[in-house]
């Protein structure tokens, strides 16, 4: 599953132009830029809180996900997501009955998750291409979200996991890096109930 949910957010990403397609590659400069071989050259965690251990249907929660990385560069997220599974789904009926909205720092105003998709992800976009939101190595950032079960969501255990969905780095000098961080998320499961 983790790496279907990747692999779906990575190829969204690069639609849009914000990761080239190379293995382990989660960074990348603008299209048209050479890109020089790649590197892991540093390490993004991430993680949530506002998970409750069991909820019921019609039910909103406020997740908080998190971020950190460690490594020489800036990171510059161009979106997060939410992954979201229940095994006693069908596996492209994943998001029936959940929706999303979120505090979008860029706007600094809730909105509208940016896009579902059907085999359980929730979107959530940056404008632009280019580095809106900027966060230095060994500082924390935060995504605000509020996800709502409502009474056709499927019962059963839900597992969670956050990530940022793609990101470039940036050089302390400001330009782009086309290395990428090795990832490490946690994940989360809550029972819902009817």
């Amino acid at each position: 599953m983790r790496t279907r949910i990747r692999a779906a957010a990575v190829a969204a990403a690069a639609a849009m132009g914000l990761v080239s397609i190379s293995a382990g590659t989660a960074s990348a400069a603008p299209a048209g830029t050479q890109v020089p071989a790649t590197h892991r050259i540093g390490t993004l965690k991430e993680w949530a809180s506002g998970i409750p251990t069991s909820m019921h249907r019609g039910t909103t929660i406020g997740v908080t996900m998190s971020y950190i990385e460690k490594s020489r560069d800036v990171l510059a997220p161009a979106g997060f997501a939410l992954s979201l599974w229940n095994f006693s789904a069908p596996g492209f009926k994943q998001m029936r009955g959940i929706s999303a909205t979120w505090w979008n720092p860029v706007h600094h105003r809730w909105e509208k998750a940016s896009y579902y998709e059907s085999n359980g992800l929730i979107g959530l976009t940056l404008p632009g291409y280019s580095p809106t939101v900027k966060v230095a190595s060994g500082k924390v950032g935060h995504v605000y979200l509020h996800v709502t079960f409502s009474k056709s969501a499927y019962t059963g255990t839900w597992h969670f996991e956050p990530m940022v969905g793609g990101y470039w780095l940036l050089t302390p000098k400001g330009t782009y890096d086309s290395n990428y961080l090795g990832d490490s998320r946690s994940q989360y499961t809550s029972v819902l109930r009817p």
